[in-house]
């Protein structure tokens, strides 16, 4: 299993508005952890990649501040990342090295089929977990320890349909998404949504993450003559390779994704040209001087443009040290979890409101609801052309 440490001291961002929580200069911290499990590499790199980086870059905004205020004491965050190569697996193994090896409470999970099979291990372990699973029943109402950290599509695939209905021409739709959990419940979401607001869904395709070609299933879905593709939660690498490939079949009509947005790695796998045009659900606003600011320090550590997920990676651990912070524990999980109201309603580093919700959906309050926006590639880069609320 590939692992990366990055040792970061971690304080909350001077652009938010919640009363300072971090003291200055001291000779001496104590350590906090904080575990992050995702695809590292493979097609959904672009994610953990984003994930890690986000940390550091919080990090590098704080360390001459001294550490996270808690109680009496001020504490270093460590950041312990494990790549799951998109594995469940891998997932529990690194969920089982984090918890009983590096002893970690707090963990970031980032996808729908490792919180599945961990889910039940975070309550039982009493490990607080913040997850960007858009799995259906990631949250219930016996979720205590799981916290979804931004909007799933139970909250903006209605008014993002809404603005694809009332901006462009078409109602014929085929849905392609990833053979799995994540995928059937973006699929279901996205199709009764589709249907509902008048779309005509003429077919809903699954695939396997390890499949390359997508020739044989594109050929069926181009001879149903849709006038919108939409990707749904498929990784962005894989995405751009579905776009090349249906672009060298014929197809000339519209690609969505409305899940899992990654538009320059979709761009990257398609090319620019095959990529034009195509609709994203984007976490984050390019132009925003927030996101251009870790956009800026990412690609200064990797030498290449990040994915925009880093938003709310960056935010939702911001959330976890505030509700930390004013838990006035570190070792008590359930306070940590029960401050999560305290610490919210905040802003994000892009200055939109972040809520707790999810009551009526999950019956549990353990949603961070977010801001999205629509974007569209033009001329190989995102625009993001509105906002989803």
């Amino acid at each position: 299993m590939q692992s990366q440490v990055v040792k970061i001291t971690a304080r909350i961002a001077m652009t938010l508005v919640l009363a300072p929580i971090f003291v200055g200069h001291a000779a001496r911290a104590d350590t906090l952890k904080i575990g992050i499990i995702g695809p590292l590499s493979g097609g959904g790199a672009a994610w953990g990649q984003a994930a890690v980086e986000a940390g550091r870059v919080l990090a590098d905004e704080t360390n001459a501040a001294g550490g996270l205020q808690v109680g009496p004491k001020r504490y270093k965050v460590e950041i312990v990342s494990y790549d799951d190569k998109y594995n469940t697996s891998e997932a529990v193994s690194a969920y089982n090295r984090l918890v009983n090896q590096d002893g970690v409470k707090y963990v970031m999970i980032l996808t729908g089929a490792a919180t599945a099979a961990l889910k039940q291990n975070v309550e039982d372990d009493k490990v607080l977990a913040l997850t960007g699973s858009y799995t259906g029943n990631t949250l219930d109402k016996n979720s205590h320890y799981m916290f979804r950290f931004y909007s799933d599509p139970d909250q903006y695939v209605g008014p993002f349909v809404d603005w694809v209905k009332k901006n462009q021409p078409g109602r014929k739709v085929v849905t392609i998404n990833p053979n799995d959990e994540t995928g059937w419940h973006v699929a279901d979401v996205s199709s009764r949504t589709l249907t509902s607001s008048g779309f005509q869904v003429v077919d809903k395709e699954l695939f396997e993450r390890s499949q390359k070609d997508f020739q044989p299933m594109l050929t069926k879905v181009i001879a149903m003559k849709p006038d919108i593709i939409d990707l749904g939660s498929t990784p962005p690498a894989v995405a751009g390779l579905i776009v090349r490939q249906a672009r060298e079949l014929g197809y000339d009509k519209l690609f969505t994704k409305s899940g899992g947005s990654g538009p320059r790695d979709i761009v990257a796998a398609a090319g620019a040209k095959a990529a034009e045009g195509t609709i994203n659900v984007l976490y984050a606003d390019p132009s925003n001087p927030g996101y251009q600011r870790l956009a800026a320090a990412y690609k200064k550590a990797k030498g290449q443009d990040g994915n925009e997920i880093m938003v709310p990676y960056y935010d939702g651990l911001n959330v976890l040290l505030h509700a930390i912070a004013l838990s006035g524990q570190i070792d008590d999980t359930s306070k940590v979890a029960a401050a999560f109201s305290r610490a919210l309603p905040m802003k994000s580093v892009q200055g939109d409101q972040i809520r707790l919700g999810g009551m009526q959906y999950y019956g549990t309050n353990t949603q961070l609801i977010t801001v999205n926006y629509i974007g569209v590639i033009r001329n190989g880069a995102p625009v993001a052309i509105g906002k989803l609320q």
